[in-house]
């Protein structure tokens, strides 16, 4: 595999080969960008990009910019996996008492911890994060395997967790 990018490392970043990338540089990440703005990776040199519980960060039609710059800097037939909270499953899951109303409040406003980055500000079901994605020019977009990928600390799977995965 070639280069590898965890994007909006924050608190968990990933090893090697992955480079974390994080706007905020008290995560100590190894590039500081915005996802939205990663001119130091040129077109297509990139093979993956993981995108673990960030898209949830960025406000109503604001993620639509980053996975705009994702597929720019991803190698034609490169990868970018999303995780985001489930607002579907997550609702129906607090309807039927099956999780706590903290929980489930948390997963939709973010577990905040001294910063405003901590929050959350828009969330997704699979059909809304598929058409954000495929807007973004994504060729093939389907749900995530769950496969190992080396380096990468990918959280789940688990009945809260969307994840999916865009093909350029």
């Amino acid at each position: 595999m070639g280069k590898s990018i965890n994007l909006g490392s924050g608190q968990r970043p990933f090893a090697a080969p992955f480079i974390n990338v994080d706007i905020n540089p008290k995560w100590n990440p190894d590039v500081v960008a915005d996802g939205a703005h990663m001119p130091m990776f040129e077109d297509g040199s990139v093979d993956l990009i993981v995108a673990h519980h960030v898209a949830e960060h960025y406000g109503c039609g604001e993620s639509q910019p980053v996975f705009a710059e994702c597929n720019r800097i991803l190698r034609p037939g490169g990868s970018l996996i999303v995780c985001v909270p489930d607002m579907r499953s997550l609702a129906k899951a607090w309807l039927k008492g099956d999780i706590s109303t903290q929980i489930y409040l948390t997963n939709i406003y973010g577990a905040f911890m001294d910063d405003e980055a901590d929050r959350h500000k828009w969330g997704f079901i699979r059909e809304t994060l598929t058409d954000t994605l495929m807007c973004s020019h994504f060729r093939d977009v389907k749900m995530f395997d769950w496969r190992k990928i080396p380096g990468a600390d990918i959280a789940g799977p688990d009945f809260w967790i969307l994840a999916m995965e865009a093909v350029k």
